[in-house]
């Protein structure tokens, strides 16, 4: 009787570790946090026309978006790049490829769903745009 019981404590505590490592284990296919398009939080100037801006993470470029007051929305050059590090508080450091780069800059999650992205000697701090194509992956 008492080895029955042994047996059972046993079963529940692996299965139950079983559960909880599987559980917490990222899955291979979830894309990484910043991935989609952000509002970079542009505050528009009087002068230059630009009244937005938007910024696409994908793999491994970046694309940046300005609507321009008589010109619309705008593509800037897509930068490439490469991630360089990711640190246990959460940062990501990546870098750019390409002329005139190599320039490096930092992702990091901030609160309610934001993302903070240091790059220039700039911090931007961005929500992102529902599209509709984020919100599998999302919880």
């Amino acid at each position: 009787m008492l080895r029955n019981i042994r047996i059972f404590i046993m079963t529940v505590l692996v299965f139950g570790c079983v559960m909880i490592t599987g559980c917490s284990q990222k899955k291979a296919d979830e894309p990484p946090f910043y991935y989609g398009t952000w509002d970079a939080g542009l505050k528009p100037g009087p002068m230059d026309g630009v009244r937005s801006e938007t910024v696409t993470f994908t793999k491994d470029s970046v694309l940046t978006k300005q609507v321009i007051q008589g010109r619309g929305e705008v593509a800037m050059p897509s930068d490439v790049y490469k991630v360089i590090s990711q640190n246990t508080d959460g940062t990501i450091e990546i870098e750019y490829l390409g002329h005139p780069h190599p320039v490096k800059s930092t992702l990091k999650r901030g609160k309610n769903d934001t993302l903070i992205w240091k790059i220039y000697g700039e911090t931007k701090t961005m929500t992102r745009i529902k599209t509709g194509g984020e919100d599998a992956h999302e919880k």
